[in-house]
């Protein structure tokens, strides 16, 4: 279950964070459940994920990258092969494994 939080709670408490737009990663998240969410006057603005102590957000105003390169090409390569891995003939939990691994590699392109 995920918790409301708001934008600046989550900034403090991170040193890198890698903001995406919303849909940006549906694939590549698929098996993660959001830690948290914040809203705007609006509504729902994005939601948070922490993989390997770093915030992934995602959403209609997902928060800017901190401390973190996200190249949307690069966002588009692993997005597309996460998209394969969904379409392969695999068990849940084969597909699982393989887009978890997908994310940490992701997330560690992020940060280098």
């Amino acid at each position: 279950m995920k918790f409301k939080t708001t934008k600046k709670e989550i900034r403090n408490g991170y040193y890198r964070i890698i903001g995406v737009g919303y849909c940006a990663m549906q694939y590549l998240l698929n098996f993660e459940d959001a830690r948290a969410y914040s809203t705007r006057a609006e509504g729902w603005a994005c939601d948070y994920y922490d993989i390997d102590g770093i915030c992934i957000s995602t959403g209609y105003a997902p928060l800017a990258c901190k401390n973190a390169h996200v190249d949307y090409k690069m966002i588009d390569k692993y997005e597309l092969q996460a998209r394969m891995i969904a379409n392969i003939e695999m068990t849940l939990d084969e597909k699982k494994e393989a887009v978890n691994k997908l994310l940490h590699e992701f997330v560690a392109d992020c940060i280098a």
